[in-house]
């Protein structure tokens, strides 16, 4: 008998996360996330500094660096689900809990939504647990103060279910042992058809919330979209100061925030009405609307990704005309959020069956 090579091996990569209570301070993880490509940079966030003294000697280095930022970066990109998309909204969003929405059917709804005036926008940290094994040996890494700067949504009708990806920094990373877990249920995707575009001229038209098993919306454009992207920028970057006598992230600074939303449109009477829209001047706000929707949780709502925002189309954002898809006219268009008023800007709601997260 030969044994084989023990190098280790994709199949066993394990990611799972634990909520903390304190930014920084060690939990277990309680979710094993479902992933397909992830990026764990140890030294992702690390600045070295390397002298180049004159002592003498021609080799490319003097002496040795001196770590002076530590850190990890990453980034995970996977399919879309009802359930672990709430680590990136929860960790670069804001902190929310569920609500059920119909009493007795287990349909909780998560609500990710600020006021524009308001500063600090409260997310959830994480510990994160990441593994590289080859089925026997474990190389784990932990981190603490897992955050996510940047999330994407994305789906294209040449796909099959709707993609998810998100950054995300984290303190210095240690050696400790992964906490033992087994793949979570439910765990639902959401196919790239099932899908709803909605867009109109106001907030109050826009902000339609159904009675179960769906939200609806206002204006419904069911025959012009080919793909989207829906990217969040939360403004949270890493903090770092003189005083605390550490050289990862204290916590976390934060700064604008807000979507925006890249689409791939066959042109029609929309699509020449949203010309208009966006050579006005000024130009004109756009209120949009994407709804995902799964399943039905017993006799209260689907299963849903609610995302809807007011947009402006800044420089360049109407694309040029002149392309096609499979002989169809299409078009890019590009918009970046703005606030509606004191109130509104942007919002996100998720309903699915977990009474928490992880």
């Amino acid at each position: 008998m030969v044994a084989g090579i023990a190098n280790a091996q994709k199949p066993f990569r394990k990611f799972q996360i634990g909520a903390e209570s304190n930014y920084g301070v060690e939990v277990a993880a309680t979710r094993l996330l479902r992933i397909l490509t992830p990026t764990w940079d140890d030294l992702g966030a690390s600045e070295l500094y390397t002298p180049n003294y004159d002592i003498g000697r021609m080799s490319k280095n003097s002496d040795v660096a001196t770590p002076t930022r530590t850190g990890l970066a990453g980034r995970i990109e996977t399919d879309f689900s009802f359930e672990d998309v709430l680590l990136p909204l929860k960790a670069g969003f804001m902190a929310a809990t569920g609500a059920e929405k119909t009493v007795g059917q287990g349909d909780y709804e998560y609500l990710f939504k600020l006021d524009p005036n308001a500063g600090d926008p409260t997310p959830t940290s994480f510990t994160a647990e990441f593994q590289l094994s080859n089925g026997t040996t474990l190389w784990p890494r932990t981190v603490t103060g897992l955050l996510v700067p940047q999330m994407e949504i994305s789906a294209g009708i040449d796909g099959d279910v709707t993609k998810l990806s998100y950054e995300f920094f984290a303190r210095a990373p240690n050696s400790n042992a992964l906490a033992a877990l087994t793949p979570p249920t439910p765990f639902t995707t959401l196919p790239v058809l099932n899908w709803k575009f909605y867009i109109d001229d106001t907030w109050a038209a826009m902000d339609i919330l159904g009675a179960a098993p769906t939200f609806g919306g206002g204006a419904q454009a069911a025959t012009t979209v080919r793909s989207f992207t829906w990217r969040y920028q939360g403004g949270i970057s890493p903090a770092l100061y003189i005083g605390a006598g550490q050289t990862d992230p204290q916590g976390f600074k934060f700064s604008k925030r807000g979507p925006e939303l890249e689409l791939e449109l066959e042109w029609n009477a929309t699509l020449n009405t949203e010309r208009t829209k966006a050579e006005a001047s000024p130009s004109a706000k756009r209120y949009i609307r994407l709804l995902g929707e799964g399943a039905r949780i017993g006799t209260g709502y689907n299963k849903t990704i609610l995302l809807q925002a007011a947009l402006i189309y800044p420089k360049g954002g109407f694309g040029p005309l002149g392309r096609d898809a499979d002989g169809t006219e299409v078009v890019t268009l590009r918009l970046e959020g703005v606030a509606d008023d004191d109130t509104e800007d942007t919002e996100v709601r998720v309903i699915n069956s977990l009474t928490a997260f992880p």
